[in-house]
């Protein structure tokens, strides 16, 4: 569906469980414009390499890396390191080199590359749109509302008083913190033993198709998908999507109170 929300009968939540990062945040959806940027601002070390090629490799490693648990895992929580010792890989593979008689890009520049990647996200992260009026609006519905995000922990708070966020949420639930993260089982009991809730009477709410979705509906969750790309397909497990963050607060309005346990599709 192109624009609104798709849905079936829903049961209306007491509580509804945010995701961070590209839920309610610009992020990190968009890696061949992020890369592409950070490289091109360091052509000065690429010395004739042309820095669309050099790109396409290091995204190509960076998304090879990130194919894996493991990979995403310490992508977040050892962020800085692991950073440099891809792009390290990625440049080592690519053999680059300086002019004549310099030190190896997989060096010094790779780190600065590396490194440039936090930075960068810091200058472009945005509130998306339309996102403080929704939580507005669901706090004057009489939701209580919930974050469970995945990273590290000064990160995330970084984030959550940049935006001043936190006064939204009762519960603020963040993966370096608490020792658990998405798509384990037990980040999502922890969060429902916070709220004291059923994990029926609460919608997950993500642009994760397994994290925010499938994992939440595996935990008993209502599983609300959000995506702005029409083109991506639905998780089977998605009780809703949404295409904007204004989509929402109609939707829990539309929600049928007498509805059974689960949600139907």
């Amino acid at each position: 569906m192109t624009g609104g929300a798709s849905y079936g009968v829903l049961r209306r939540p007491v509580a509804v469980v945010f995701d961070l990062d590209d839920t309610l945040l610009t992020a990190y959806r968009t890696p061949e414009r992020t890369w592409a940027a950070i490289i091109a601002e360091h052509a000065d070390a690429l010395g004739e390499h042309d820095s669309r090629w050099v790109t396409a490799n290091v995204l190509n490693r960076v998304l090879e890396f990130l194919s894996r648990d493991e990979g995403r895992k310490m992508w977040r929580l050892e962020g800085d390191a692991t950073r440099r010792q891809v792009v390290r890989s990625a440049f080592h593979r690519l053999n680059l080199a300086r002019p004549p008689g310099s030190e190896p890009l997989h060096g010094v520049d790779a780190d600065r590359i590396a490194d440039r990647f936090e930075t960068f996200l810091e200058e472009t992260i945005r509130l998306k749109p339309g996102a403080r009026d929704m939580l507005d609006q669901l706090t004057g519905q009489g939701l209580r509302l919930a974050l469970l995000t995945n990273g590290s922990g000064p990160r995330q708070r970084d984030k959550i008083t940049r935006f001043d966020l936190e006064k939204y949420f009762q519960i603020i639930r963040i993966e370096e913190e608490v020792g658990v993260g998405k798509p384990e089982a037990a980040a999502y009991s922890g969060l429902l033993a916070d709220l004291g809730l059923p994990p029926a009477r609460a919608w997950m709410v993500g642009d994760d198709p397994v994290w925010d979705v499938t994992a939440a509906a595996e935990a008993g969750m209502t599983a609300i998908f959000y995506s702005e790309d029409p083109l991506a397909p639905t998780p089977a497990k998605a009780a809703a999507r949404i295409s904007t963050l204004e989509d929402l607060p109609p939707l829990v309005v539309g929600a049928d109170q007498s509805a059974g346990q689960g949600s139907a599709r």
